[in-house]
Protein backbone atom coordinates (compact mmCIF):
# COMPACT_ATOMS: atom_id res chain seq x y z
CA UNK A 1 0.00 0.00 0.00
CA UNK A 2 2.89 2.37 0.68
CA UNK A 3 3.67 2.65 -3.24
CA UNK A 4 0.16 3.60 -3.94
CA UNK A 5 -1.73 6.32 -3.62
CA UNK A 6 -5.89 6.37 -3.59
CA UNK A 7 -7.42 8.53 -6.85
CA UNK A 8 -10.66 9.07 -6.79
CA UNK A 9 -12.36 7.42 -10.16
CA UNK A 10 -14.60 10.35 -10.78
CA UNK A 11 -11.75 12.42 -11.71
CA UNK A 12 -10.70 10.31 -14.88
CA UNK A 13 -13.98 11.17 -17.41
CA UNK A 14 -13.28 12.44 -20.33
CA UNK A 15 -10.97 12.11 -23.54
CA UNK A 16 -7.59 13.60 -22.48
CA UNK A 17 -4.69 10.79 -22.45
CA UNK A 18 -3.10 9.69 -18.77
CA UNK A 19 0.39 10.76 -18.07
CA UNK A 20 0.26 7.57 -15.24
CA UNK A 21 -0.53 4.23 -15.01
CA UNK A 22 -3.68 3.75 -13.45
CA UNK A 23 -4.47 -0.21 -10.88
CA UNK A 24 -7.02 -1.59 -9.37
CA UNK A 25 -6.66 -3.36 -6.44
CA UNK A 26 -8.08 -7.33 -5.76
CA UNK A 27 -7.33 -9.27 -3.88
CA UNK A 28 -5.00 -7.02 -2.14
CA UNK A 29 -2.98 -7.07 -5.21
CA UNK A 30 -2.66 -4.19 -7.76
CA UNK A 31 -3.58 -5.01 -10.88
CA UNK A 32 -3.24 -2.57 -14.18
CA UNK A 33 -6.18 -1.13 -15.35
CA UNK A 34 -5.10 1.69 -17.72
CA UNK A 35 -1.99 2.12 -19.34
CA UNK A 36 -0.13 5.52 -19.39
CA UNK A 37 -1.00 7.22 -22.65
CA UNK A 38 -4.37 5.65 -23.10
CA UNK A 39 -7.69 7.59 -22.03
CA UNK A 40 -10.65 6.82 -20.13
CA UNK A 41 -13.50 6.98 -21.88
CA UNK A 42 -16.15 4.53 -23.75
CA UNK A 43 -15.71 0.43 -22.65
CA UNK A 44 -12.88 1.64 -20.24
CA UNK A 45 -15.42 3.49 -18.17
CA UNK A 46 -18.46 1.67 -18.81
CA UNK A 47 -16.51 -1.40 -17.37
CA UNK A 48 -15.53 0.93 -14.71
CA UNK A 49 -18.85 2.00 -13.56
CA UNK A 50 -20.22 -1.90 -13.53
CA UNK A 51 -18.06 -2.80 -11.05
CA UNK A 52 -18.83 0.57 -9.23
CA UNK A 53 -15.20 1.07 -7.67
CA UNK A 54 -14.98 4.78 -6.27
CA UNK A 55 -11.29 4.19 -6.20
CA UNK A 56 -8.12 3.28 -8.41
CA UNK A 57 -4.28 3.65 -7.20
CA UNK A 58 -1.45 5.17 -8.77
CA UNK A 59 2.05 4.87 -8.09
CA UNK A 60 3.22 7.03 -5.04
CA UNK A 61 5.76 9.14 -7.56
CA UNK A 62 3.42 9.70 -10.35
CA UNK A 63 1.02 11.70 -7.74
CA UNK A 64 2.09 15.39 -8.82
CA UNK A 65 1.73 13.96 -12.65
CA UNK A 66 -1.49 13.18 -11.73
CA UNK A 67 -2.50 16.25 -10.13
CA UNK A 68 -1.27 18.38 -13.29
CA UNK A 69 -3.36 15.87 -14.78
CA UNK A 70 -6.34 16.96 -13.34
CA UNK A 71 -5.79 20.62 -13.71
CA UNK A 72 -5.33 20.00 -17.35
CA UNK A 73 -8.85 18.07 -17.58
CA UNK A 74 -10.79 20.43 -15.86
CA UNK A 75 -9.75 23.77 -17.09
CA UNK A 76 -9.90 22.17 -20.68
CA UNK A 77 -13.57 21.15 -20.05
CA UNK A 78 -14.16 24.82 -18.79
CA UNK A 79 -12.90 26.07 -21.79
CA UNK A 80 -15.57 26.53 -24.58
CA UNK A 81 -13.63 24.25 -27.54
CA UNK A 82 -15.03 23.20 -31.04
CA UNK A 83 -12.53 20.48 -30.57
CA UNK A 84 -13.88 19.14 -27.57
CA UNK A 85 -17.69 18.23 -27.16
CA UNK A 86 -20.59 19.99 -24.77
CA UNK A 87 -20.91 16.56 -23.37
CA UNK A 88 -17.41 15.29 -22.95
CA UNK A 89 -16.89 18.71 -21.18
CA UNK A 90 -19.55 18.34 -18.63
CA UNK A 91 -19.00 14.94 -18.09
CA UNK A 92 -15.34 15.74 -16.95
CA UNK A 93 -16.72 18.66 -14.91
CA UNK A 94 -19.57 16.30 -13.08
CA UNK A 95 -16.77 14.27 -12.47
CA UNK A 96 -14.58 17.14 -10.82
CA UNK A 97 -17.13 18.58 -8.86
CA UNK A 98 -18.26 14.91 -7.44
CA UNK A 99 -14.52 14.19 -6.49
CA UNK A 100 -14.43 18.09 -4.56
CA UNK A 101 -17.91 17.03 -3.36
CA UNK A 102 -16.55 13.80 -1.89
CA UNK A 103 -13.69 15.16 -0.24
CA UNK A 104 -15.98 18.01 1.84
CA UNK A 105 -18.03 14.71 2.77
CA UNK A 106 -15.32 12.76 4.01
CA UNK A 107 -13.94 16.03 5.60
CA UNK A 108 -16.39 18.14 6.72
CA UNK A 109 -14.51 20.26 9.23
CA UNK A 110 -12.15 21.24 6.57
CA UNK A 111 -12.20 24.83 5.67
CA UNK A 112 -9.39 23.63 3.24
CA UNK A 113 -12.13 21.56 1.69
CA UNK A 114 -15.04 23.73 1.92
CA UNK A 115 -13.29 26.82 0.08
CA UNK A 116 -12.26 24.54 -2.92
CA UNK A 117 -15.58 23.28 -2.99
CA UNK A 118 -17.28 26.84 -2.59
CA UNK A 119 -14.85 28.05 -5.55
CA UNK A 120 -15.70 24.74 -7.75
CA UNK A 121 -19.73 25.78 -7.33
CA UNK A 122 -19.35 29.21 -8.25
CA UNK A 123 -17.56 27.97 -11.85
CA UNK A 124 -20.26 25.26 -12.14
CA UNK A 125 -23.20 27.64 -11.67
CA UNK A 126 -21.08 30.38 -14.45
CA UNK A 127 -20.20 27.57 -16.91
CA UNK A 128 -23.88 26.46 -16.85
CA UNK A 129 -25.40 29.69 -17.43
CA UNK A 130 -23.23 30.45 -20.43
CA UNK A 131 -23.82 26.75 -21.91
CA UNK A 132 -27.14 25.76 -20.36
CA UNK A 133 -27.04 22.96 -22.94
CA UNK A 134 -24.69 21.19 -20.69
CA UNK A 135 -27.80 20.36 -18.53
CA UNK A 136 -28.19 16.86 -21.08
CA UNK A 137 -25.39 14.92 -20.55
CA UNK A 138 -25.17 15.96 -16.91
CA UNK A 139 -28.63 14.99 -16.55
CA UNK A 140 -28.58 11.56 -18.82
CA UNK A 141 -25.11 10.53 -16.95
CA UNK A 142 -25.92 7.67 -15.33
CA UNK A 143 -25.71 7.09 -11.33
CA UNK A 144 -25.66 3.04 -11.37
CA UNK A 145 -23.92 2.65 -7.90
CA UNK A 146 -26.63 5.55 -6.01
CA UNK A 147 -23.40 7.40 -5.35
CA UNK A 148 -24.15 10.20 -3.03
CA UNK A 149 -21.72 12.99 -4.49
CA UNK A 150 -22.87 11.59 -7.87
CA UNK A 151 -26.76 12.56 -7.17
CA UNK A 152 -25.72 15.94 -5.30
CA UNK A 153 -23.49 17.28 -8.41
CA UNK A 154 -26.94 16.51 -10.54
CA UNK A 155 -29.24 18.02 -8.35
CA UNK A 156 -26.60 21.06 -8.44
CA UNK A 157 -26.90 21.21 -11.77
CA UNK A 158 -31.37 21.24 -11.94
CA UNK A 159 -31.30 23.62 -9.02
CA UNK A 160 -29.13 26.29 -11.12
CA UNK A 161 -31.31 25.77 -14.43
CA UNK A 162 -34.77 25.84 -12.28
CA UNK A 163 -32.67 29.02 -10.50
CA UNK A 164 -32.07 30.69 -14.22
CA UNK A 165 -35.37 30.12 -15.68
CA UNK A 166 -36.92 31.82 -12.68
CA UNK A 167 -34.71 34.67 -13.34
CA UNK A 168 -32.72 34.38 -10.31
CA UNK A 169 -29.21 34.74 -11.68
CA UNK A 170 -28.44 38.50 -11.70
CA UNK A 171 -30.16 38.90 -8.32
CA UNK A 172 -28.98 36.22 -5.85
CA UNK A 173 -25.24 35.17 -7.77
CA UNK A 174 -24.04 34.21 -4.29
CA UNK A 175 -26.92 32.67 -2.85
CA UNK A 176 -27.01 30.46 -5.79
CA UNK A 177 -23.57 29.43 -6.15
CA UNK A 178 -23.97 28.32 -1.80
CA UNK A 179 -27.35 26.90 -3.13
CA UNK A 180 -24.89 24.98 -5.76
CA UNK A 181 -22.68 23.51 -3.20
CA UNK A 182 -25.57 22.70 -0.99
CA UNK A 183 -26.61 20.53 -3.37
CA UNK A 184 -23.61 18.53 -4.22
CA UNK A 185 -23.50 17.70 0.44
CA UNK A 186 -27.37 17.50 0.56
CA UNK A 187 -27.35 14.13 1.41
CA UNK A 188 -24.05 14.21 3.38
CA UNK A 189 -25.22 12.01 6.48
CA UNK A 190 -26.07 9.08 4.67
CA UNK A 191 -21.96 8.64 4.06
CA UNK A 192 -22.12 7.99 7.60
CA UNK A 193 -25.70 6.18 8.89
CA UNK A 194 -24.87 3.05 7.00
CA UNK A 195 -28.44 3.14 5.11
CA UNK A 196 -28.61 1.37 1.93
CA UNK A 197 -28.62 4.02 -0.59
CA UNK A 198 -29.74 1.34 -3.19
CA UNK A 199 -33.24 1.03 -2.47
CA UNK A 200 -36.02 3.83 -2.45
CA UNK A 201 -36.60 5.97 1.00
CA UNK A 202 -40.32 4.59 1.01
CA UNK A 203 -39.13 0.91 0.46
CA UNK A 204 -36.35 0.85 3.90
CA UNK A 205 -37.05 -1.37 6.35
CA UNK A 206 -39.35 0.58 9.43
CA UNK A 207 -35.91 1.11 11.56
CA UNK A 208 -34.03 2.02 8.17
CA UNK A 209 -36.70 4.66 7.65
CA UNK A 210 -36.47 6.04 10.93
CA UNK A 211 -32.73 6.71 10.61
CA UNK A 212 -33.14 7.93 6.99
CA UNK A 213 -35.59 10.34 8.22
CA UNK A 214 -33.36 12.18 10.82
CA UNK A 215 -30.64 12.20 8.29
CA UNK A 216 -31.33 16.65 7.17
CA UNK A 217 -31.31 16.80 10.95
CA UNK A 218 -27.91 15.09 11.60
CA UNK A 219 -26.23 16.48 8.90
CA UNK A 220 -27.52 20.09 9.67
CA UNK A 221 -26.08 19.69 12.93
CA UNK A 222 -22.62 17.94 11.68
CA UNK A 223 -22.48 20.76 10.00
CA UNK A 224 -23.23 23.79 12.40
CA UNK A 225 -20.27 22.45 14.19
CA UNK A 226 -17.83 24.50 11.93
CA UNK A 227 -19.00 28.06 11.23
CA UNK A 228 -17.64 28.52 7.56
CA UNK A 229 -20.66 27.19 6.60
CA UNK A 230 -22.78 29.72 4.51
CA UNK A 231 -26.40 29.64 5.61
CA UNK A 232 -27.76 29.26 2.40
CA UNK A 233 -26.00 25.47 2.83
CA UNK A 234 -26.98 24.81 6.01
CA UNK A 235 -30.61 25.49 4.62
CA UNK A 236 -30.28 23.58 1.86
CA UNK A 237 -29.48 20.41 3.81
CA UNK A 238 -31.47 20.83 6.49
CA UNK A 239 -34.88 21.38 3.92
CA UNK A 240 -34.34 19.21 0.75
CA UNK A 241 -36.96 16.61 1.53
CA UNK A 242 -39.45 18.99 2.66
CA UNK A 243 -43.34 19.12 1.16
CA UNK A 244 -45.67 21.93 0.89
CA UNK A 245 -48.43 19.99 3.03
CA UNK A 246 -45.64 19.95 5.86
CA UNK A 247 -45.11 15.93 4.98
CA UNK A 248 -41.70 16.70 5.16
CA UNK A 249 -39.16 15.51 8.22
CA UNK A 250 -39.74 19.11 9.68
CA UNK A 251 -43.04 19.60 8.83
CA UNK A 252 -42.25 22.80 7.44
CA UNK A 253 -45.63 23.95 4.93
CA UNK A 254 -45.09 26.34 1.57
CA UNK A 255 -44.94 29.68 4.18
CA UNK A 256 -42.38 28.37 5.96
CA UNK A 257 -40.33 27.45 3.22
CA UNK A 258 -38.08 30.22 1.18
CA UNK A 259 -37.90 29.94 -2.62
CA UNK A 260 -34.69 27.86 -2.69
CA UNK A 261 -35.22 25.67 -0.68
CA UNK A 262 -38.06 24.93 -3.02
CA UNK A 263 -36.11 24.92 -6.14
CA UNK A 264 -33.80 22.29 -4.34
CA UNK A 265 -36.38 20.35 -3.29
CA UNK A 266 -37.79 20.28 -6.52
CA UNK A 267 -34.43 19.44 -8.10
CA UNK A 268 -34.01 16.55 -5.47
CA UNK A 269 -37.20 14.93 -6.45
CA UNK A 270 -36.45 14.84 -10.06
CA UNK A 271 -33.04 13.35 -9.82
CA UNK A 272 -34.37 10.87 -7.48
CA UNK A 273 -37.14 9.81 -9.96
CA UNK A 274 -34.43 8.94 -12.42
CA UNK A 275 -31.99 7.18 -9.82
CA UNK A 276 -34.37 4.97 -8.07
CA UNK A 277 -37.05 4.17 -10.74
CA UNK A 278 -35.07 4.13 -13.82
CA UNK A 279 -37.53 6.95 -16.01
CA UNK A 280 -36.37 8.26 -19.28
CA UNK A 281 -36.04 12.15 -18.80
CA UNK A 282 -39.42 12.89 -20.04
CA UNK A 283 -40.85 9.70 -17.91
CA UNK A 284 -39.65 11.28 -14.95
CA UNK A 285 -40.84 15.03 -15.70
CA UNK A 286 -44.54 13.41 -15.77
CA UNK A 287 -44.62 11.40 -12.99
CA UNK A 288 -42.94 14.43 -11.13
CA UNK A 289 -45.82 16.46 -12.56
CA UNK A 290 -48.62 14.10 -11.60
CA UNK A 291 -47.76 12.62 -8.04
CA UNK A 292 -45.50 15.83 -6.51
CA UNK A 293 -48.53 18.27 -7.39
CA UNK A 294 -49.18 20.15 -4.10
CA UNK A 295 -46.23 19.08 -2.94
CA UNK A 296 -43.86 20.75 -4.85
CA UNK A 297 -44.07 24.19 -6.00
CA UNK A 298 -45.55 24.36 -9.10
CA UNK A 299 -43.49 27.39 -10.74
CA UNK A 300 -40.54 25.30 -10.12
CA UNK A 301 -41.54 22.38 -11.65
CA UNK A 302 -42.72 24.58 -14.81
CA UNK A 303 -38.83 26.03 -14.70
CA UNK A 304 -37.74 22.63 -14.78
CA UNK A 305 -39.61 21.55 -17.72
CA UNK A 306 -38.46 24.68 -19.52
CA UNK A 307 -34.87 24.23 -18.73
CA UNK A 308 -35.30 20.56 -19.85
CA UNK A 309 -37.18 21.58 -23.16
CA UNK A 310 -34.69 24.78 -23.82
CA UNK A 311 -31.20 21.48 -23.17
CA UNK A 312 -33.22 19.80 -25.71
CA UNK A 313 -33.56 16.65 -23.06
CA UNK A 314 -37.24 16.36 -23.66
Amino acid sequence: MNQYIAIRVSTLRGDLKIPFNAYVQVAGKFILFCREGDSFEGDRLERLKSKKLKKMYIPEEQIEVYKSYIHQNVENAYAKSKEKSVEVRAQVIHGALQATAEDLIDDPESFAHYTVALEAAKKFKAFLQVEPEALKPIVELTNPDFNISHHGVTVAALALAIACEMNLNESRPMELEAMALGCMIHDIENSYNNINLSVPPEKLTKAEKIIYEKHTFAAHERLKKSDFYDPVILDVVAKHDEKLDGSGPRKLKERDLDQISMIVATANAFDKLIMYEKLPVKEALKKLLIDKMGLLNLNCMKALQSALKKCGTI
